[in-house]
Formats: C-alpha cells, structure tokens, sequence
C-alpha cells in the first residue's frame, strides 16, 4: 500500500499569520525535493498556492502505471487518518488548525515519467 506523505516538522519559524507560515514551510519542503518516502514514493515538488488555499504535494511512484478508482479511495482513507491523528505539525500550526482554516492538502500522484495516475484533496469535511 502506498503511505500518505505526513508532514514533518521544520526549524524554521513561521511569520505573522498561517499563510505565511504555511509559505514558509512549504518552500522548505520544496526545496528538499526530491526526497525519497520509501517503498518506491519519491515527493518530487511541493508547491503552496495561497490563492486557493492548497498546500500540494507531488510524488511519483516507482512500479505503478495506474491508480484506479478503488485504490485511491483507500490512498484518501490513509491520508485522513493520518491527517486526523495530528501526528505531524508545523511548527505553530497543528494540521487541524490549518484545515478549520478552510485550507486543503493536493497529493498528486504519478508514474516516474511524470503521468499522472490519480489525485486526492482533503479538506476539513474529510477529518472525524
């Protein structure tokens, strides 16, 4: 099964008000990309578009030519439980916050040649 990408957490401090923490910590991880997630997941870009409220994660998976339907159904239950336990934070913000926010997390999908294969949005009507 292919493992949600968890967000970690980073050194850098955040800025006054959750954009621009959000900004902050996303080009953090950008600018780690390509960073290998194991079992043949490699996050190629992570990308922040303050406009729309979407923090977008990229990963290519090695092996995979297509994603159907019912698997990304459960890909997007990994993600939520995962998104709901708050495990992982940014640094000031818990994952919560940033989704009461009215903010959503992308994770897009795709072979290793870059072929999209699926992608899968979570918002806060997502989380119990």
């Amino acid at each position: 099964m292919i493992l949600p990408i968890i967000l970690m957490s980073c050194s850098k401090s955040f800025g006054d008000g959750i954009s621009e923490g959000i900004k902050t910590e996303m080009q953090n991880i950008k600018s780690q990309c390509p960073q290998d997630q194991g079992g043949g997941v490699v996050m190629t870009d992570a990308n922040f578009y303050e406009n729309e409220k979407i923090l977008e994660y990229v990963c290519s998976i090695e092996g995979i030519e297509k994603i159907d339907d019912a698997t990304a159904k459960i890909m997007k239950q990994a993600i939520v439980e995962a998104l709901s336990s708050d495990v992982s934070t940014f640094e000031k913000f818990s994952i919560k916050t940033i989704l009461n926010e009215d903010y959503r997390f992308r994770y897009i999908y795709t072979d290793v040649k870059g072929k999209k294969l699926c992608e899968i949005d979570v918002s806060k009507d997502d989380l119990k």
